[in-house]
């Protein structure tokens, strides 16, 4: 079986999907992933073989000022910052729109490269998720593999737009998942030329990328764990739920003599990242971490990630490093604090230690609510309210609370039996499988 992914987006959205990848390749299968061009050294690092997309849109993302005090006032009254999120999407509209139609050719591209049978795409709602397109023009069966409960229409989870904070009957939850269809979706027009142009098909009404293209329920895999995600009621039986995709430490990963020495001196240390996703300005927001950390007496490893937070001249108890595999790191700390992305939740939930979140943007925010909701974390603080005072006050609670360390490793344990992304690999083997025997009709 060739399998190609597709993913998109900072490394918590690519890392997992890494892992499925991976676990693919070890049942036997060939398997390329097509992801942002910077993860194409991760990859290598696994042997997995890797188509580099354009990551332009993800700097500009990433380091755009109105972009990013959007991202901060997520949460706030909505109405009061129509300004702020009006002008932030509007740049944002501005700078995809003329490179959108290059991010279609890649999807092509990779698969022209590659002859996949099987095609997987990640799925968050953006308007490049569009593989679905490219299995239908090679006539192969498609997937969808989605990290997050709120794509497939169910009574559980409101639609992955609607802000995690608003409360809602179930009723009303399943029909947010109708609004998307009221209104034409974003680059229709680059859409329906690349078909023509590129792909060879026809123009056609209402293409969903939940159903193949004979109108079947595309098959699901959910890549999160119940511990954090409970069941959603009315989920259809074309969706399953695999635990999450962990990707296990480079067997040739050797930390550095300094860090270890760090580890191995003095008391416990917590662990700090606050994401890709800018906050406070990244030197506020060191400032703020060492007074918050010198407050509750802990010493601490900082993780800077991709600059969110910069520490020039740290203090003998702040260790300040660049990278470190968290499946190494994370057993090794009292507790994690960070931005609540869904890659850095799941890896402290594995790890069985405390959390304390403080997310930017409301799909941070909607997982950081996930680890307080099941008890392994304090009350989320959102990035833009830390002070040195409420985070060294969570810190604290997380590394003296006994009930919350007792639920951390519970949840821990149960995570560490689950086999996630074999389980998933074996999922998608079966489509593959089953598509073989009956082939979709086109």
């Amino acid at each position: 079986m060739k399998t190609l992914l597709y993913a998109y987006g900072s490394r918590g959205d690519v890392q997992p999907y890494l892992a499925l990848a991976y676990a693919m390749t070890e049942a036997g299968h060939e398997v390329m992933l097509a992801g942002p061009e910077s993860f194409r050294p991760l990859a290598a690092r696994y042997g997995i073989p890797y188509f580099p997309r354009d990551e332009e849109l993800l700097n500009f993302y990433y380091n755009d000022p109105d972009v990013a005090d959007w991202l901060r006032n997520q949460g706030h009254d909505y109405r009061a910052t129509a300004k702020i999120r009006n002008r932030a999407l509007a740049k944002l509209g501005e700078f995809m729109a003329p490179r959108f139609p290059a991010m279609l050719r890649e999807l092509s591209d990779a698969a022209e490269q590659f002859g996949p049978d099987l095609i997987v795409q990640s799925y968050e709602m953006w308007p490049w998720e569009q593989a679905h397109h490219v299995a239908e023009q090679r006539r192969v069966p498609y997937a969808v593999a989605t990290l997050f409960p709120n794509m497939v229409p169910n009574f559980s989870y409101a639609a992955k737009f609607v802000p995690p904070q608003w409360r809602m009957p179930g009723l009303l939850k399943r029909a947010t998942y109708e609004l998307p269809k009221l209104v034409r979706p974003i680059g229709h027009r680059d859409i329906m030329e690349w078909r023509r142009q590129t792909l060879g098909l026809p123009d056609r009404k209402g293409v969903d990328p939940l159903r193949t293209v004979d109108g079947r329920p595309a098959p699901v895999v959910h890549g999160f764990s119940s511990s954090l995600v409970p069941s959603a009621k009315g989920l259809p039986a074309n969706a399953v739920t695999t635990g999450f995709w962990y990707l296990p430490t480079p067997t040739s990963f050797e930390p550095a003599r300094d860090l270890v020495d760090f580890l191995d001196t003095g008391s416990t240390p917590v662990c700090v990242t606050l994401g890709t996703v800018r906050g406070t300005d990244p030197y506020r927001a060191g400032e703020l971490v060492v007074e918050a950390l010198r407050r509750a007496g802990r010493r601490a490893v900082v993780i800077k990630s991709r600059g969110s937070i910069e520490i020039p001249d740290p203090p003998e108890d702040v260790f300040v490093t660049d990278d470190v595999p968290y499946p190494w790191l994370l057993p090794r700390v009292a507790a994690v604090v960070h931005a609540a992305g869904v890659g850095t939740v799941n890896e402290a939930l594995r790890a069985g230690v405390p959390q304390v979140a403080c997310p930017v943007h409301n799909e941070q925010a909607s997982w950081a609510m996930r680890a307080h909701a099941i008890g392994v974390a304090p009350k989320p603080i959102r990035n833009r309210d830390l002070t040195p005072d409420n985070l060294a006050a969570a810190i604290r609670l997380a590394t003296t609370d006994p009930g919350m360390a007792a639920r951390a490793a519970e949840h821990g344990e149960a995570v560490r039996k689950e086999t996630g992304a074999a389980t998933a690999a074996a999922v998608l083997a079966r489509v593959h499988d089953q598509a073989t025997t009956a082939p979709l009709r086109h």
